[in-house]
Formats: C-alpha cells, structure tokens, sequence
C-alpha cells in the first residue's frame, strides 16, 4: 500500500510542477497562448481552471503525504528491537577507559 501512495505522490508532484509553470503570472504566461480565436474558452476561464487544478493538486499532495506516515512500518511498535540495539545491549562495556597519552597523568 506504501507502494501505491508513493507511486500517487509521484505522479501528483509531477503534474503540479507542469500546472504551476503553466499558470499566467502577472505578465503573461503559457496560458495566454491558448487564447486563439476559435476557442471556446478564453485567458480568464483557462486561468480559472489552472488555479482550481494547482489548489486540488497541492491539497492531494498534502493529503497523501500525511496519510504515507500510516503505512509505515517501525520496528518499535512490533515490539522487537533492532539488529543494532540488540548489540548495544548485549556488548559488555568496559569497566575503565584505557590511558590515553593525551590526558595527563593523576597523582
């Protein structure tokens, strides 16, 4: 399922990159190309739908990110300790550091 979600965020992430850079900024844009005459839709409605699309991608992209954290699986909540923590805590400590020539000497 993790897969799924991963592969959505993908896909959602891309398609928000190319809406944005579609978007017309105050100046013009890629938007203002498909004005033609013929076209049923003008500038004004294009821009409309592309900023309904940026808002609905940008919340799915929030929405799936967020909901990627429940199908994580963690090794703390099965109860079973890590390769490494189990190491950690069957390797005897020693009881005294050994003497380093850096440190001086007590007397």
């Amino acid at each position: 399922m993790y897969t799924l979600i991963l592969t959505l965020i993908i896909i959602v992430s891309v398609a928000l990159t190319f809406i944005v850079l579609i978007q017309k900024p105050k100046g013009g844009g890629i938007a203002s190309n498909f004005s033609g005459g013929s076209q049923i839709m003008g500038v004004k409605r294009t821009n409309e739908i592309v900023e309904k699309l940026t808002w609905g991608l940008a919340i799915a992209l929030l929405f799936l990110t967020m909901s990627s954290n429940l199908f994580l699986s963690s090794s703390n909540d099965s109860g079973e300790k890590s390769v490494i923590q189990e190491q950690i805590d069957n390797n005897d400590l020693p009881e005294a550091l050994p003497f380093s020539p850096d440190a001086p000497a007590e007397q």
